[in-house]
C-alpha cells in the first residue's frame, strides 16, 4: 500500500459517502485478545482413630479397632485478562473510498460537469487569509523594515496636503511603492477572513477549493514551508461550478433587488478571487474530500491504474 501525507481530509464526507455505496459504515474494528492463567493446589489427608479395649477374670481378651478417613482436596486458581484493541478506520477510510469510486468508474481527471468525482494533480497553492492578514500586519517590526518608514511619511502627507498637483504626485509615488501593494493584500485578506470564516483556500491545477480549517491535518506554518517543495499534490473532490463568462462580476449591470440577492455574492467572490489571479476562465470550483501528497514513483503506475 503506498502511504499517503494526507494534508486534508474530510472525514464526515468520505464517511458519508462509504455508508451510501455500502449501505451503511462501520466506524471502527475491535480485535479481543483473552488470556487465562491457571493454578491448582492439591494434597491427600489421612486420619486415624484407635479404640482399644480388655476384659479380665474369666476370659482374657485384647481388641483394637481403627478407622482411616481420606480425603482428596483440589483448589484451581484462575485468573482472566481480556485486551480490547480498537482500530479506528480514520485516515484508511480515504483508501477504501478511492478503491470505491476506481471500481465503479467514477473518477474523471478532466472535462469536469458539475457533481462529478474529481481526481487531479499538479502544484499546490495555499492560502490562510487570517495568516496573511497578520502577516502584513507591522506595528511591532516596522521600525526595522527598509523603506517602510518613508512609505508611512508619504502616506501621512497625502492625507494633510491640500495642493492637488502635490497630491497627485503622492498618490502617484504610493500607488508605485511596493509596500503600498503588501497593505492591499492585508485589506484584502482581513476581507477575506471575513468572507471564509474559519476556512482556507487552495489551487490545484485548474481547481480551487474552499477548506474548513476543521478538516487540515497539518499546521499553517508548515504548509507554508511545504509549497516551496517541488512535488505534485493530489486532490479528490466533487465538482460544484465552473468559473466561465456566465459567472456574475459585474455588480453594476445588476438591477434587479432579487438578482442582486441571488448574485451579488457569487459576484464579489469571483472579483476577489480575479484580483489575486487566482481563478481563470474554465477553472472549477471544487468541494474538496481529501488532498494529499503521495510517493512520487508511483503517481504514474497510479494515474495509469486509475483512468486505463
Amino acid at each position: 500500500m503506498r502511504m499517503k501525507e494526507i494534508i486534508y481530509l474530510d472525514t464526515n464526507l468520505v464517511n458519508s459517502l462509504l455508508a451510501q455505496q455500502n449501505a451503511g459504515l462501520v466506524t471502527k474494528l475491535v480485535n479481543e485478545n483473552s488470556e487465562s492463567d491457571s493454578n491448582a493446589e492439591g494434597g491427600f489427608e489421612q486420619s486415624t482413630t484407635t479404640v482399644s479395649g480388655g476384659f479380665t477374670a474369666l476370659v482374657k481378651a485384647d481388641g483394637n479397632h481403627s478407622t482411616t478417613e481420606n480425603e482428596n482436596y483440589n483448589i484451581v486458581f484462575s485468573r482472566s485478562n481480556r485486551n480490547l484493541i480498537e482500530t479506528a478506520l480514520d485516515d484508511y477510510s480515504l483508501d477504501l473510498l478511492l478503491h470505491e469510486l476506481e471500481d465503479n468508474k467514477l473518477l474523471k481527471s478532466s472535462n469536469f460537469r458539475d457533481g462529478d468525482f474529481v481526481f487531479t494533480v499538479g502544484k499546490f497553492d495555499f492560502f490562510d487569509f487570517e495568516q496573511l492578514k497578520n502577516v502584513f500586519t507591522f506595528d511591532e517590526i516596522e521600525d526595522i523594515l527598509p523603506g517602510y518608514d518613508e512609505f508611512k511619511k508619504l502616506q501621512s502627507e497625502y492625507k494633510r496636503v491640500k495642493n492637488n498637483t502635490r497630491k497627485e504626485q503622492l498618490k502617484d509615488e504610493i500607488s508605485h511603492n511596493g509596500w503600498n501593494n503588501l497593505e492591499s493584500i492585508r485589506s484584502m485578506s482581513a476581507y477575506f477572513e471575513r468572507l471564509f470564516p474559519s476556512s482556507n483556500l487552495a489551487k490545484v491545477s485548474n481547481t480551487i477549493s474552499v477548506l474548513p480549517k476543521e478538516f487540515m491535518k497539518v499546521p499553517t506554518a508548515q504548509l507554508g514551508l511545504m509549497q516551496l517543495s517541488g512535488r505534485q499534490i493530489k486532490i479528490l473532490g466533487i465538482c460544484s461550478s465552473t468559473f466561465d463568462e456566465q459567472t456574475p462580476s459585474d455588480l453594476s449591470m445588476m438591477t434587479n433587488s432579487m438578482e442582486l440577492l441571488k448574485k451579488a455574492p457569487t459576484a464579489i467572490l469571483t472579483i476577489m478571487l480575479d484580483s489575486f489571479d487566482l481563478v481563470s476562465s474554465g477553472d472549477y470550483l471544487i468541494r474538496p474530500i481529501a488532498i494529499y501528497y503521495e510517493d512520487q514513483k508511483n503517481d504514474y503506475i497510479c494515474f495509469q491504474k486509475t483512468f486505463a
